[in-house]
């Protein structure tokens, strides 16, 4: 789905991704080149980013300032505050133009679901910055000893997009095995392949949370452990907004501790515009999105994400929405 020319609100994508995923790698990648656009980068500690000092054109204890354009801000403990006073700076010899997106590095070990909660029930920053995608890193060499850690399992189940780094440190059969695995945890994040998290920036940060969603299937853990996995359910019979409404209320309360991400495009009866839909946990929202082409067939589609999550319970409230 295209960008909303109407939303001027700054966009941000989250970087997420386990230790040693590249993630330091690809954000000294951004800030060092980052192709005439103008970067805000939050990061933990500026220590992990060996940004070029010849771009430093200013520095204190909290920002660095570069001559590209792009400033490094730390975080330090309330992102709310650091997002509201980052909305008004201007980069250096640019001040009349905001920054062109805000990038935000998780510690390796965290999960991303408190960010995203931010910036959906925090009414300045939803006023102001809206979340484009999660990108998470993944090592494609050490994956398997990482990806049953719960925030590793997290950070793959809420990404947008998935980028496979270090490809070549992995036996073409692993990476076979851990492309068919990411598959199954989250078929509808884009993926993408690199080394040393040299990607096409472009291209990786094009990718919106509300683009439409590929073609997917419901995929389930077959060894009885209650691995994450996806549930994708398709309705062409238009929804009744209200009953919608309850049913995903129901959904956030009963799926409690299931339900990790939910998302798609909701087909309301007697709307001319699509509606999205966007939920982490037991959040959700869903808003307008772009009308219904002409010759579009007018189809809701949704894909859950969790734990245990019974098909039969979900397609049940589903239908029980029709108008």
């Amino acid at each position: 789905m295209k960008a909303d020319p109407l939303d001027g609100r700054t966009p941000v994508t989250l970087i997420s991704g386990w230790l040693g995923s590249g993630k330091t790698t690809l954000l000294n990648r951004i800030l060092s080149n980052p192709n005439g656009q103008r970067f805000a980068v939050l990061v933990n500690e500026f220590g992990d980013i060996g940004v070029d000092d010849r771009l430093v054109v200013r520095s204190d204890d909290s920002v660095v300032e570069l001559s590209n354009g792009c400033v490094c801000c730390t975080v330090r403990g309330d992102l709310v505050k650091t997002l509201l006073n980052l909305q008004k700076r201007r980069p250096p010899f640019f001040r009349k133009r905001k920054f062109d997106r805000v990038l935000i590095e998780t510690t390796g070990v965290a999960e991303p679901a408190p960010l995203l909660r931010t910036f959906l029930i925090e009414e300045q920053i939803a006023e102001n910055f809206r979340v484009d995608a999660l990108v998470t890193l993944v090592d494609s060499k050490h994956a398997s000893s990482a990806l049953n850690e719960p925030a590793a399992e997290e950070q793959i189940a809420l990404a947008d997009v998935l980028l496979l780094n270090k490809t070549d440190l992995a036996e073409d059969t692993a990476l076979h095995e851990l492309r068919e695995q990411l598959s199954r945890r989250n078929p509808i994040a884009a993926v993408f392949e690199c080394i040393q998290s040299e990607v096409d920036l472009h291209e990786v940060l094009a990718q919106r949370a509300q683009q439409a969603l590929p073609e997917t299937h419901t995929h389930h853990a077959g060894d009885g452990h209650a691995e994450i996995s996806s549930i994708c359910l398709r309705e062409s019979r238009p929804l009744d907004p209200l009953q919608t409404q309850l049913w995903l209320n129901s959904c956030a309360a009963l799926l409690s501790g299931k339900l990790i991400r939910y998302k798609g495009f909701l087909h309301f009866d007697g709307e001319p515009n699509q509606a999205i839909l966007q939920g982490v946990y037991e959040l959700y929202t869903v808003s307008a999105g772009e009308p219904w082409d002409k010759d579009e067939p007018r189809i809701t589609e949704l894909v859950f994400i969790g734990r245990d999550l019974e098909e039969a319970f979900l397609r049940h409230g589903l239908e029980a929405c029709l108008a």
